[in-house]
């Protein structure tokens, strides 16, 4: 397991290039390769989603 911490703007284009990357990739037939990026984008996906929720939350709290 690899470790490493990005700002979410590096992240997100990280995500992008890696979607762009294996977007022309088959759905039905993927290569090992392409799984596992893909299974990577899911990850920042989330990591991404969880980010943008907190710094959500912290501009609801700053407003109250």
């Amino acid at each position: 397991m690899i470790t490493i911490e990005l700002e979410l703007y590096q992240a997100a284009t990280v995500r992008d290039a890696l979607f762009r990357s294996t977007k022309q990739d088959s759905y039905e037939f993927p290569s090992q390769r392409t799984v596992a990026i893909r299974e990577a984008i899911v990850k920042l996906d989330e990591v991404i989603e969880q980010a943008i929720g907190e710094s959500d939350d912290q501009g609801t709290e700053k407003e109250s």
